[in-house]
């Protein structure tokens, strides 16, 4: 898989980030996460910043300027009430079963 053609999910996959790490980094909501990270959108600050935050864990540059992340949609008020917070947390924890899964098969 091409870096160029990577959505944020994809590359945060491929580099074992969870999403409890982005949240961790940022300090942004975890509904902002995920809106990012299942839909590719978010405001123009939460995309520079779990971009930033990629990078940052990742090692690997991720930015508007790269154009390495394909499908952002910004947003100026995303719909964050759309993930119910119970939802939320369930995604978490199901996020950070699957890299630990994928990570005790390497």
């Amino acid at each position: 898989m091409n870096d160029t053609q990577a959505t944020f999910r994809e590359a945060r996959l491929r580099h074992n980030i969870t999403l409890h790490m982005l949240m961790e980094d940022t300090n942004i909501d975890l509904r902002a996460v995920i809106l990012m990270d299942q839909y590719n959108q978010g405001t123009p600050a939460h995309v520079d910043q779990l971009l930033a935050s990629l990078s940052r864990l990742s090692g690997t540059e991720y930015s508007r300027r790269t154009k390495n992340i394909r499908g952002v949609t910004f947003k100026l008020h995303p719909d964050y009430e759309s993930i119910p917070s119970d939802e939320a947390v369930a995604r978490l924890a199901a996020d950070h079963q699957q890299i630990q899964q994928k990570n005790n098969k390497l």
